[in-house]
């Protein structure tokens, strides 16, 4: 995942102040992938392409168990986070960990920076204990989310975005293809929520790492076409994903 590891040493320490900054902006993104794990209160499982923790942070606030190990292929990615915890970098086309080791394993909003998915959903799998889920979050492809990165934020940042999106069935393909039981697929059209559109230029200006290129004026252009409105007093950026999910044998 060499494409995750350039772009993520560039702008992790971004990434992870915006969510900081914001930490109930993404809270319907993380609570929808959450929700594929069925996790109990005693469930070891691992988060893969953690960076600063966001998804084991958004799990601890509702009540479950942080993840046993956080993983992610970039360390100043991991190294920004603010989070104690036990961390390991790696890619997820290659995990240091024996089969059958997790309860339940995660990655959201990672995928499309893979070179190889078939072997990122292998691995999900692989350490995946018999009865467990390995669960799976990415961008709708064709979606307005997904033409919002490889447009806006590609031309905006210095290292790019060049995302490979996929259909749903797709990402359930995988899953099969590999023995995959009991496939969960859901398409969702959440939203990141922010008090105000302001505070959204300046989430979005931290998350993506946006170079000066972007002025403000041009960032809120860019929100607007995605559809960003004002809703029950606080600012919606719509986000179209899909979450799959799959039990091992």
């Amino acid at each position: 995942m060499f494409e995750y590891q350039t772009l993520f040493d560039a702008r992790g320490a971004l990434y992870n102040r915006a969510n900081r900054l914001y930490p109930e902006a993404r809270a319907e993104e993380a609570a929808a992938l959450l929700r594929h794990l069925d996790l109990s209160p005693d469930s070891r499982w691992l988060d893969v392409s953690a960076g600063g923790g966001y998804l084991s942070e958004r799990a601890q606030a509702q009540g479950l168990p942080p993840a046993r190990f956080d993983c992610d292929g970039s360390l100043p990615f991991l190294r920004s986070s603010e989070r104690s915890r036990f961390a390991c970098v790696t890619t997820a086309e290659a995990l240091p960990f024996a089969d059958n080791r997790f309860d339940a394993v995660a990655c959201l909003a990672a995928l499309h920076h893979s070179e190889d998915p078939q072997s990122v959903f292998r691995e999900l799998l692989r350490v995946t204990a018999p009865g467990g889920r390995a669960a799976l979050g990415d961008v709708e492809e064709g979606s307005h989310a997904s033409r919002f990165l490889n447009g806006f934020v590609d031309r905006h940042t210095e290292v790019g975005h060049h995302g490979r999106f996929y259909a749903l069935e797709r990402l359930a393909d995988f899953f099969a293809a590999l023995g995959g039981r009991a496939i969960r697929r859901e398409r969702s059209e959440i939203s990141w929520l922010l008090p105000s559109l302001e505070d959204a230029v300046l989430f979005c200006r931290n998350l993506f790492g946006l170079d000066p290129s972007a002025s403000d004026g041009q960032i809120r252009e860019a929100l607007a076409d995605l559809g960003a409105r004002q809703a029950g007093g606080r600012l919606r950026i719509p986000w179209t994903m899909h979450f799959v999910s799959a039990q091992h044998d």
